[in-house]
């Protein structure tokens, strides 16, 4: 493996611009270092995936490619603007505004009917009750769940409740999905229409980053790229 410097930096297009950007954490017996000088380019629209065996820090870089966390030293880029710079306000603005996370664990609030999962994001927004419910029910007809919005999580099928998940985070239309490991719940055919899903969003011209340990997975982007201890390989 080449180790993955700088990919496509020169391309003004670039939605995540990640510079020598390095993590650690202190734990009880010592330092770990999660990410070990990382640089990538993200280009508008594309569709990648990062692969690596569990630890390999990939989560981590998840993390602070949406927002979740920072790095210790390095430069990240979010739309041409210097993270490190933002207040927290603002960090949580283009968090709810721009970012749609999909994770392993469906997170779905089982009170919540199907529809009122995928709409609460976006009462966080401040959308209208009218334009909440439409974006909701556009979101669920994409992923083809719009004949079971008063059913309750618990009532859907594993497969179904990703789904569900996806259209939440599609449903505030974010520049980019984050999605990791969306499939690791799932049987292969409800992994494959999963992957589908994302792949759909990708040809409408949205920017998705697919984090798996799954070659068969990753071979719907465009580009792979791997986490092994701490750094990025192409």
């Amino acid at each position: 493996m080449k180790e993955s410097r700088n990919v496509n930096q020169a391309n003004g297009n670039a939605l995540i611009n990640a510079a020598d950007i390095s993590r650690h954490y202190t734990m009880a017996d010592g330092t770990v270092q999660a990410l070990d000088n990382v640089s990538l380019t993200v280009n508008v629209g594309e569709f990648i995936a990062i692969t690596g065996p569990s630890g390999s820090g990939k989560s981590t870089l998840m993390n602070i490619l949406g927002l979740l966390d920072t790095c210790d030293s390095g430069t990240y880029m979010f739309s041409g603007l210097d993270t490190k710079t933002l207040a927290d306000n603002e960090l949580s603005r283009i968090r709810n505004e721009r970012i749609g996370f999909i994770f392993q664990s469906f997170n779905l609030i089982p009170t919540l009917s199907v529809v009122e999962n995928v709409a609460l994001p976006l009462t966080y927004r401040g959308i209208p009750t009218a334009k909440r419910l439409e974006r909701s029910l556009s979101a669920l007809e994409a992923v083809g769940l719009s004949g079971r919005l008063s059913h309750k999580p618990y009532e859907l099928s594993g497969g179904q409740q990703q789904r569900v998940a996806i259209a939440r985070a599609i449903a505030a239309d974010p520049d980019l999905i984050l999605a990791d490991e969306p499939c690791g719940n799932l049987d292969s055919r409800s992994g494959k229409e999963v992957m589908e899903l994302l792949l759909s969003r990708h040809k409408c011209g949205k920017t998705v980053i697919l984090i798996t340990h799954s070659l068969s997975d990753a071979k719907y982007a465009d580009r792979i790229l791997t986490v092994c201890d701490g750094k990025l390989y192409k």
